[in-house]
């Protein structure tokens, strides 16, 4: 017999065919599951070819910008390099020029136009001090303020011509030098610089440049004396011992002895005879600040302008001056104070010693009172220097157009109407000391050698005030220091003789 299957129940039926409903689902649930995967998968991959793209977009961007960079970089190195440097310093010469010359109205009108030959001769890298200025800058605006001169001069009103009536003694049989000489010297040695150029002539004096207006970073100084006898060694050597124990920055002392050596070697004196032993002993001990430089072995004659020679060679930009007799004055006066003045204007002479000269006719007064009030203005609106004033005008002495003459006042210390100053208690910046000697001023070395008076001190003082365009600057001879704090105050006791004269513009 044959076996059969069963005939299935309803209930069998459904569900069976429940299970395969529910296959074919968890099949399409799948698939989409797997779809919804692909197209994440598609989507994220799109994305980050997406930011890669971006990202190395943004790559190139900053390449391209870091390459333009570096070219502008380089090009603007090279045009500074080509141009800028020539155009500086023709630049700064020109303002430095314009602003040297002392003519009196607008700048504009009193300026010296330099060519580009010029600006290329007239360089400043022999010059140790970066704002020096050149030699030729300064004797050119020399000439330029003797023509000015010469112009005031001419055109003085009648009423102020031959106006004196003072009959004036003559000091020296010694002609005068010739009005406005100076710049037909200077002319001359301009001329003749530029010839030795040409011909390459080594054997020429060096080039002089005058001092910057500030050296606020000077701390030690040099100080001269000069002298030419034992009988006055004891009167400076003293007050110099206490110098060395009491002065800060008092690192070097030149003694400018105008006599033969064998004038210490060989003294009769006892007690002179000491002190040359003294000085001789500090001269060769190395420890000392002090030396002695002996003008005869060096070449020079007996002349009061030694101690300004540049073969002195003080190592310090600031230098002090005494006179072998004094007056020697405090350290408060001299460092304190008259240091501190130098430092905010060392393209001038300072110093304790003042003079000034007498203007005789009403023209003369009347133009000195002004520049005294400018001068004056001038001082209490830069407390700390004046290097970026305008100074006023020198004062015109015509002697052949009107009959002008003056007189040196003698008789008082007028500190706020000084012209001049005494070498006694001075202080010069070392580069002067090659202008004081410059060829081109020899006719008028000569004259104060033969001159009776020998006024090397007027001499000096004005130079280099008309070197610098400005009038000198006065400290206090004497000052008091208060124990609490830093106060100090000037105190006229003593070498001031006739103080009521600084109440007066204009000695008469």
């Amino acid at each position: 017999m044959s076996s059969t299957s069963p005939p299935s129940s309803p209930k069998s039926t459904a569900k069976n065919g429940g299970g395969a409903i529910s296959n074919v689902m968890n099949q399409n649930n799948e698939s989409h599951l797997h779809r919804r995967r692909r197209q994440q998968q598609q989507n994220e991959s799109s994305s980050s070819f997406d930011g890669f793209l971006t990202s190395k977009l943004l790559l190139r961007i900053l390449g391209v910008l870091l390459f333009l960079c570096v070219l502008s970089s380089l090009y603007l190195g090279s045009y500074y390099h080509v141009h800028h440097q020539d155009y500086a310093k023709a630049t700064e010469m020109k303002q430095k020029k314009d602003d040297f010359i002392r003519r009196g109205g607008d700048k504009a009108t009193t300026a010296i136009t330099i060519s580009d030959e010029d600006s290329n001769t007239i360089t400043e890298t022999d010059s140790k001090e970066p704002s020096a200025i050149h030699e030729k800058v300064v004797f050119e605006s020399i000439i330029e303020r003797v023509k000015w001169t010469g112009e005031q001069c001419n055109s003085v009103p009648e009423h102020h011509v031959d106006t004196l009536t003072t009959s004036l003694k003559k000091a020296t049989d010694l002609p005068p030098l010739p009005e406005g000489g100076v710049a037909v010297a200077l002319k001359k040695w301009l001329d003749s610089e530029h010839d030795n150029n040409n011909n390459n002539d080594n054997d020429v004096y060096p080039i002089c440049y005058l001092p910057p207006p500030k050296s606020c970073d000077v701390t030690s100084y040099t100080l001269v004396i000069m002298s030419h006898t034992t009988e006055r060694l004891e009167a400076f050597m003293d007050p110099l011992a206490d110098m060395v124990n009491s002065w800060p920055g008092l690192t070097e002392i030149i003694i400018v002895w105008n006599s033969p050596r064998t004038t210490l070697t060989s003294v009769n004196d006892k007690k002179q005879q000491q002190y040359a032993i003294k000085l001789l002993s500090w001269d060769t001990d190395p420890n000392h600040p002090l030396r002695i430089f002996f003008s005869l072995e060096e070449g020079l004659a007996n002349n009061l302008l030694n101690r300004y020679h540049p073969k002195i060679q003080p190592k310090n930009e600031a230098v002090f001056y005494f006179d072998d007799d004094g007056p020697f004055f405090s350290k408060e006066a001299m460092v304190d104070s008259g240091l501190e003045m130098w430092k905010r204007n060392s393209n001038v002479q300072v110093g304790a010693f003042p003079r000034n000269i007498r203007y005789l006719s009403k023209r003369m007064k009347e133009a000195g009172k002004k520049g005294l009030m400018d001068s004056i203005d001038i001082v209490t609106n830069n407390v700390h220097g004046d290097s970026g004033a305008t100074y006023p005008p020198f004062t015109p002495f015509c002697r052949n157009a009107t009959g002008d003459h003056v007189e040196y006042n003698y008789f008082t210390f007028p500190d706020y109407n000084a012209h001049m100053l005494l070498p006694s208690g001075s202080i010069l910046h070392r580069n002067f000391l090659c202008f004081i000697w410059h060829p081109a001023f020899e006719e008028l070395r000569t004259w104060v050698v033969h001159h009776k008076t020998m006024p090397d001190d007027m001499t000096v003082s004005t130079l280099v005030s008309h070197l610098s365009g400005r009038a000198p600057r006065t400290v206090p001879q004497k000052i008091n220091s208060f124990n609490s704090g830093r106060r100090l105050t000037e105190d006229s006791s003593e070498y001031y003789y006739d103080t009521s004269a600084n109440d007066a513009p204009i000695p008469n």
